[in-house]
């Protein structure tokens, strides 16, 4: 392998892991700080109640289009995380369709309230499902670039090997190359088994299952920055061999 390849092996390591560009977790911290609320001001009527229970539903259905667009196209996830997702936002879809249907049959003030409050309680998606998707889709970008960088590590060492630089200046390439292998191996250690953590939290947890996102969403910062820091070293030897 030569030094143009390593570069361009490199640049798809830090794609897959949304190194040094804004990626899932950009929206993470809006969506799970959001306190939305489907529950009506008491003084309505009831047409007035469906009409704001209907538009609580329609923001919950975008948001989750969005969600579902973003789990189709992505480049990140693993096969059978994406199919995960797939099935959980079509679920609460439908779900959140027909709860809307029935709100809008409902023929009292009192069953609408009840039947409303469901809209939130049963589907957390703003402080629950939108930042879980988000978390399982960056977990899983840290994990493909966590394997890049693994396939690299060897193809450097034998840059090194072969490289007709001096001694003195193999062996600073070769305290890079240490470096990047420890900050590999940390990555992956803070990175394992977060997507498995978040991907099957429930409404029926909140707010108990919280503290797993936010767990999740540390290591996951974790594990980009020192990925961050591999990609610096990568460049460092690059450097240091002529590239």
């Amino acid at each position: 392998m030569n030094l143009r390849t390593v570069v361009r092996a490199v640049g798809a390591a830090a794609v897959a892991g949304g190194i040094g560009v804004a990626g899932p977790m950009t929206t993470l911290a809006a969506t799970a700080t959001a306190t939305p609320s489907a529950s009506p001001q008491p003084a309505v009527t009831l047409a007035q109640l469906k009409a704001r229970c209907d538009d609580a539903v329609q923001r919950r259905l975008a948001t989750l289009g969005a969600d579902l667009t973003f789990v189709d196209q992505s480049g990140a996830l693993t096969p059978p995380d994406r199919q995960d997702l797939q099935g959980q936002i079509n679920a609460d879809t439908a779900g959140l369709k027909q709860l809307d249907a029935t709100i809008q049959q409902d023929a009292t003030l009192q069953q609408a309230r009840a039947d409303c409050a469901k809209i939130v309680t049963g589907y957390r998606v703003y402080v629950l499902e939108d930042p879980k998707i988000h978390e399982v889709i960056a977990a899983d970008g840290v994990s493909k670039a966590d394997a890049a960088f693994e396939v690299l590590i060897p193809q450097l060492q034998d840059l090194i090997e072969n490289s007709s630089q001096p001694p003195a200046v193999k062996q600073q390439a070769e305290t890079a190359l240490s470096d990047l292998r420890s900050k590999v191996t940390a990555s992956e250690t803070s990175i394992s088994g977060v997507s498995a953590a978040v991907i099957g939290l429930q409404p029926s947890g909140y707010p108990g299952n919280v503290v797993v996102l936010k767990s999740a969403a540390q290591n996951i910062h974790t594990s980009r920055t020192d990925l961050d820091g591999a990609r610096a070293d990568v460049n460092t030897i690059l450097h240091l061999l002529g590239g």
